[in-house]
């Protein structure tokens, strides 16, 4: 007897409502089960689900590591420090020394670079709640002469495809005549590849800051002055529209009196967290935290609340993340994090002891089942032999394969082993 539409909606709506985890074992029911879960209209409309949820549990993960020679350490929370909720856990284990740099962050995935001795780099997709991971692409492009690092974002289209973009600032320096200039990329995770877009980037007097939110189909960064550059008079926030490939700039609050430290979204809108100097004390510094009401209108900018310090607490304070809804702080204080709950001006500790490597990253966290496996592109080698190119490195048509189904294969590639 064939199933009824009715029991199908029934079945679709029920697995809407369950968490990744069980989607992951549940594809193993069935066919239909399974081509039903692999939908992209279904991941879709799981993913809105999951961010519902996410918003409203005010879900987030504090992602930190504690030695160069580990994976990073990623702890999720529900609401405070005392609801502990899930350890998404890390899926590679480094066999050589290496540091993280946490680019990004969108729909369930986190894009990270893995930074080894002697210079060599990867980039680093994660979905923590799917288990995987994978590494991206290299860009081609890499100029002999630049003025500092290259900077990175992550995020959405709209459309089904994210991207990464990587901001690269040149310095060439031809005879007594000094060129400066920014080369912009765009990686697609659909496409698999680099494009370059050229030189878009809104200045030469800045570069973007490492912290990013996505919101409103927009990468945010924060910006800092360029090195031996007149100082300017204020500092913006510098946005890229993922979809159109444009940059936009807005202007921070009162900037020659504030200090702008980390950009999040909340309520709807984007917001930053400033340190300002307290009027009774120059030496105290508090933290302000504002809210863009009407977002790209500078005149909508509102001060939410400012921190009260309190007396036993010590060291240079770095603000991390405000949180959706409730607008909590999550601020960095003497290799502790603290969550500063502004109703009751009171700083509760995470118990999380981040002497490691870095700031720790702080992101919203939502189960999801988005996933895009790299793209394997056959060709053809001089004497006719078949060569299959996944991301880069090339495996020979006539390598023995092994039944996944029937044996567990632990790949190790030098630098890290993939479970």
């Amino acid at each position: 007897m064939k199933k009824s539409l009715h029991t199908d909606q029934i079945i679709n709506k029920i697995l809407l409502n369950l968490p990744v985890s069980s989607l992951l074992r549940f594809r193993s029911v069935c066919k239909s089960w399974r081509s039903l879960i692999n939908e992209p209209a279904f991941i879709d409309a799981h993913l809105k689900k999951m961010e519902f949820v996410s918003n409203h549990l005010r879900l987030f993960q504090i992602v930190y590591q504690l030695y160069p020679n580990e994976g990073l350490r990623s702890w999720c929370y529900a609401g405070g420090p005392c609801d502990e909720l899930i350890h998404p856990g890390f899926p590679v284990t480094y066999t050589k020394q290496c540091t993280f740099e946490l680019l990004g962050s969108c729909n369930g995935l986190i894009c990270y670079i893995t930074k080894f001795l002697h210079g060599k780099e990867e980039i680093n997709l994660w979905n923590p709640s799917m288990r995987k991971n994978r590494v991206l692409p290299n860009s081609k492009f890499s100029p002999e002469r630049q003025r500092h690092a290259p900077n990175y974002g992550f995020g959405s289209d709209g459309c089904g495809d994210h991207r990464m973009i990587k901001i690269t600032y040149i310095d060439d320096r031809l005879k007594n005549e000094k060129k400066q200039w920014s080369e912009v990329e765009i990686y697609s995770l659909n496409h698999d590849s680099w494009k370059k877009i050229g030189d878009f980037f809104p200045s030469q007097y800045y570069y973007v800051r490492g912290d990013t939110v996505f919101f409103n189909g927009c990468i945010h960064w924060l910006t800092q002055r360029e090195y031996g550059k007149i100082r300017p008079r204020r500092l913006p926030i510098v946005s890229f529209d993922v979809a159109n490939e444009a940059f936009r700039e807005y202007w921070l609050p009162n900037p020659t009196e504030r200090e702008a430290n980390c950009i999040s979204s909340l309520n709807g809108s984007l917001s930053v967290c400033a340190k300002s100097t307290s009027a009774v004390d120059n030496s105290v510094l508090n933290i302000e935290v504002w809210l863009m009401k009407e977002y790209g209108v500078e005149e909508s900018w509102t001060k939410l609340y400012v921190t009260r310090m309190d007396e036993e607490l010590s060291g240079p304070i770095i603000p991390l993340r405000v949180l959706d809804h409730d607008g909590e702080a999550i601020v960095y204080i003497n290799k502790n994090v603290f969550l500063y709950d502004h109703e009751n001006e009171e700083f509760e500790d995470f118990g999380i002891w981040a002497n490691g490597i870095g700031v720790p990253y702080v992101t919203n966290y939502m189960e999801s089942l988005v996933w895009v496996e790299p793209i394997i592109v056959e060709s053809t080698t001089p004497i006719g032999q078949n060569v299959a190119t996944i991301e880069n490195i090339e495996i020979e048509s006539n390598t023995k394969l092994v039944n996944s189904t029937s044996k567990k294969v632990t790949k190790q590639d030098g630098n890290c082993i993939i479970l």
